[in-house]
């Protein structure tokens, strides 16, 4: 390999991803930096350049090498957090048309009952809640919203509150707000002593986080028992909780190049591409770069979680999901037989929205 010869990126990333611990000498540790460099240069406007160097980066702590570790191009693409949300939130199609889907349907509900309490897993600061209450502001048969937040950090629960509840003056009904600070996997739904009316519940991009799958068919299991009227799901519709390591890559490649695409088409500055592409980086440090026990990012395909629901005779209704568009860009949002909304881009479908009830 030399610095000035074309290099077949994704077989290089291929044959790496294979080798063993002990396969790490210098010599494989040099080809290695060499392919880094490599990428490097040009990265900035070519994807897989860009991907690579974070999959390498990640799987630094195997190889031990300072040229890597020490690399701080990271510091290139600074964008405030708050900008990438924005964007995130209304550029990305697979942010915006699978919250905007999820909230359509959520409203639809709410339109229905005059009482109806929500629960959110993973409320973060409530924005998406948020959106739902601008959705129903203007409901008059609506008299009681009761809002249950499930969030580990109490910082983002205590916000999340303090969103909310500022729209009680705007709305004719009551909003009630409870906030458990605490996992998923921790909260016995039953327990749970003010659920009224029709029980709604909301993960999104959530439930990966729950480390076990005995701990995240147990939690479904809960929810099953306070028998919700809809329970929606999002999540990223590939399997990294696959336990082989090279299986494991190829997954991670081939979903997070499909993302990188999608990015390179939206209608943002190049910095800000490759700033919301490096916050996808910490997924792949997850993925990639953590022990198995570490692991945080663990997605599973739709079909997964819809056999877990299933376990728990919940029914699966593809049809209460409703996309205002077919497409956007690049990106195909249609339905897919197995029971979910799927967002796809080229062969890969990226993203499900799950509607269970």
């Amino acid at each position: 390999m030399t610095a000035t010869a074309t290099i077949d990126v994704y077989k290089s990333l291929q044959d790496i991803m294979r080798l063993d611990q002990v396969d790490f000498n210098e010599q494989t540790k040099s080809e290695i930096e060499e392919l880094f460099s490599y990428c490097m240069e040009g990265m900035e406007t070519d994807s897989q350049k860009l991907l690579a160097t974070l999959l390498i980066k990640a799987l630094n702590k195997r190889i031990c090498s300072e040229f890597i570790g020490e690399n701080i191009y990271l510091n290139r693409y600074e964008t405030s957090q708050i900008q990438l949300f924005n964007i995130l939130i209304e550029k990305f199609p697979f942010v915006k048309y699978s919250q905007m889907i999820t909230n359509q349907a959520i409203v639809d509900i709410i339109s229905q009952h005059p009482d109806v309490t929500l629960i959110d897993i993973g409320i973060g600061q409530g924005t998406q809640i948020m959106n739902i209450l601008e959705g129903v502001a203007t409901m008059r048969h609506l008299k009681k919203l009761n809002i249950i937040g499930i969030e580990p950090y109490g910082d983002a629960l205590q916000q999340a509150e303090t969103n909310i509840m500022a729209y009680q003056e705007r709305v004719p009904f009551d909003i009630e707000f409870t906030g458990i600070c605490d996992s998923a996997e921790n909260v016995n739904f039953e327990s749970i002593g003010n659920l009224s009316g029709t029980v709604v519940v909301n993960a999104s991009l959530a439930l990966h986080h729950i480390q076990s799958d005995r701990n995240r068919r147990k939690t479904i299991a809960s929810i099953r028992k306070i028998n919700p009227a809809a329970f929606i799901l999002i999540e990223p519709n590939v399997n990294h909780y696959e336990p082989d390591f090279y299986s494991r890559f190829v997954n991670c490649y081939n979903h997070f190049y499909s993302i990188f695409q999608v990015i390179d088409q939206i209608d943002i500055e190049q910095k800000d591409k490759n700033a919301l592409k490096l916050f996808f980086g910490r997924e792949i440090e997850d993925i990639i770069g953590k022990d198995e026990k570490d692991r945080y990012e663990k997605h599973e395909p739709a079909t997964h979680w819809i056999e877990k629901l299933t376990e728990q005779q919940f029914s699966i209704k593809n049809e209460c999901l409703v996309s205002p568009v077919s497409s956007a860009g690049s990106v195909k949002i249609q339905h897919h037989q197995e029971g979910f909304l799927g967002f796809t881009f080229d062969k890969e479908t990226v993203l499900a929205v799950i509607y269970a009830n």
